[in-house]
């Protein structure tokens, strides 16, 4: 029996996350499907998804991580 391995959907990150960071470094708050910057500046979660590195809650717990661009957003619990 193999180990399932588990990622978080980009729906998930949608109704669970409050902010995200990408590997670029920039952070931004997540409105439903649309992500804000500090600036004001909001790019549709879709288009970053891919560069997401880190995501957390409300609470700036982390719920969600990728080690490198290449791999795929885990679960973090």
């Amino acid at each position: 029996m193999g180990k399932w391995k588990r990622h978080h959907a980009f729906y998930d990150i949608s109704s669970q996350a409050d902010n995200i960071k990408t590997f670029e470094g920039k952070r931004y708050d997540v409105h439903g499907l649309w992500a804000v910057d500090k600036d004001g500046h909001s790019e549709k979660l879709a288009n970053i998804y891919y560069r997401i590195r880190t995501v957390k809650d409300e609470k700036f717990r982390t719920i969600a991580k990728r080690r490198n661009p290449n791999s795929e957003l885990q679960p973090f619990m």
